[in-house]
Parts: structure tokens; sequence; C-alpha cells
């Protein structure tokens, strides 16, 4: 259940923004300042910021009470629940017409905002989401890694918005996105991000599409992920089950589309194989070696899933040590 607004503590400013930037913080004293000032930064200057502070047990809070800029607005909270309901609660505090997301580790270029609104305006009624570059976490900088999508993605190469349904996007490897849409959208749609701890996003956008939006891509790339050591999306070994709950609890939105549950549920099934690999990557990890041969004797593809994982990644190791980078220490 979302809290109400009387277990907040908040300040803020006055004047009706634009656009409310919702951030969900946890013991990010040591990357929230660098995303408060990317927001800052923006060249479109009607925002607001809502820092929610999900019971931090470190300097989280007084970093951004250090932040004496009225647009920005800190609301915390007595107990540690995770993202979602801290953005769910923001969002029901918020005052601008659109809303938008950032997670407390990573950072906007400077026209992100600008560009997002324009868009937004011409398509209310849809979700419109940015490119998003990958980058090491080498402390006091991001150094970019690759696009998550590219110029070629969803379109022909120059077309400045693309459209693409909840089918396409299921077909994706990665479903990373960081929308812009309308508060009364959302309003409307009842779109929630629930209270797991993995895929609450996915879960928002499927009561969204649900009410009949699409996303509208703009291909350019001014969100950049910081790829976190130990960070919440990877680190929680129950991951794949709890995404696996978010696509099945979907599936009831979509009854009458059959082409979108014939996605969701191949999602699911590719899910289940994950999790099939990942419980083997375990066991050869941990040197269960008895657990390893017994799950290549029944599925033999994890071994060629494991070539081709080795294969991708080391492009990306190479890039990350040359640049500094921290490692992440799941698969």
């Amino acid at each position: 259940m979302t809290d109400s607004p009387s277990k907040f503590q908040e300040r803020g400013a006055d004047e009706v923004p634009d656009v409310s930037v919702i951030m969900s913080a946890f013991n990010a004293q040591r990357t929230v300042a660098a995303a408060i000032g990317s927001v800052l930064r923006q060249s479109c200057a009607r925002f607001e910021l809502l820092v929610v502070d999900d019971a931090s047990t470190d300097r989280t809070v007084s970093v951004v009470q250090s932040f004496e800029d009225p647009r920005v607005r800190l609301l915390t909270r007595d107990r540690n629940e995770g993202p979602g309901p801290c953005r769910d609660a923001a969002i029901s505090l918020a005052r601008g017409r659109w809303v938008t997301f950032l997670d407390a580790d990573d950072i906007y270029e400077e026209h992100r905002l600008e560009a997002m609104l324009r868009v937004a305006n011409a398509h209310p009624a849809d979700i419109i989401v940015d490119d998003i570059v990958d980058c090491h976490d080498s402390g006091a900088t991001l150094v970019p890694w690759r696009r998550v999508w590219d110029e070629r993605r969803f379109g022909p190469s120059g077309a400045s918005i693309r459209e693409v349904d909840l089918v396409r996007l299921l077909a994706e490897d990665r479903l990373l996105v960081k929308p812009m849409m309308s508060r009364e959208l959302i309003l409307r749609s009842g779109a929630t991000h629930g209270t797991s701890r993995n895929g609450e996003d996915l879960a928002f956008l499927f009561a969204l599409f649900a009410s009949g939006a699409v996303i509208r891509y703009v291909p350019i790339p001014t969100y950049l992920y910081r790829m976190t050591p130990n960070s919440l999306s990877t680190s929680n070994p129950d991951r794949h089950r709890l995404y696996r709950d978010v696509f099945a609890q979907a599936r009831p939105l979509f009854a009458a589309d059959p082409r979108a549950l014939d996605a969701i549920d191949l999602r699911l099934s590719q899910l289940s194989r994950m999790q099939v690999y990942l419980d083997w990557f375990g066991a050869l990890r941990q040197r269960r070696w008895a657990g390893v041969a017994k799950s290549a004797w029944t599925h033999p593809w994890v071994l060629a899933e494991f070539a081709k994982r080795v294969a991708s990644r080391l492009p990306f190791h190479a890039h990350r040590i040359i640049h500094g980078g921290a490692r992440r220490t799941i698969e």
C-alpha cells in the first residue's frame, strides 16, 4: 500500500512545473549528488525533482538536503520498501503535467527533459522513451560503454520518432526503459509499480499498455545508466522468479489480445530457461561439480549458453578494465 503524504517530510517550491522527475534513493550517498546535479543542469527550467529516500542508513538524506534549489523536493520514508512504492508515493504528490524517472545512481544529459517534453506534448496519450547508454561505474565519473538500443532500432535510420507496441518491445533482449508520460495517463490507467523489488518498472508499463498507450521511441542517447556493482536490479538471486511473477500477473490485462499474450508467454518461457542456466552457473561458481554435471546432462544447452555469454562479455570486460570501471559481481 502506498504511504499517505502524512508519512513524508517535504520541502518544495510554489511554481507549477512542466515535468516532475522522480528519484528513489536508498543508501545512495556516493552517487545521488551527481544524479541531482544532472537534473539541475537541464536546459529547460520548469521542473521539480522529487527525491524519495527509502529509509537510508547512510548520508543520503543530508546529501539531498545540501541542495538549496527550491525545485528539489525531499520525501523521506519511515521504512525501506523498495523503489516501486517510493515512485508511486511520489507520483501521488507530483505537481507536473508530465512525469519521468531517474535512478539515484544514473545521470541525465543536459537536454534530456527538453527533448522528451517536445515529443510528449505532441503525443500526450503515449509513453515517451529515449535511448539509454550503459556506462561503467568508475567512481567519480561514468564511462560510456554502448547504447541499449541504437539509431536503427524500430524504424528507418533518420526517423525522429518511432512507434513501438508491447509485442515489439517484449521481443527485445533488454526491457530497460525510463519513460516520460502524462500524469493524467498514469491516473487514468491506474498504473502502479507494486511492491516487487525486481520488475516493478515492467508492472507499471503493463498497466499503461493495457490502457492503449504505445511507446514513442526517440533515438537519442540522453539517459546514462550506471552499471553499478551489486545493484538491486542484478544482485537479487530471486530476481527471475520475481520477473516471472510480474509477467504472469500481467496476463489478465491482455486477455483480449492474443498477440500480447503470446509475447508474454514467450517471455515467461525465456525467464524459466534463464533460471535453469543461472542455477547451473551458480553450481559452477561454487564448484559443486556433481550439480554442474547433472544439470548439463539434463539441459545440455547450458554449455552453449555459457560459451555465448563468455564471448559476449569479453569486449565488455576489456573496455571496463581499460577505463577503470568497477567489476559487476553477478553474471
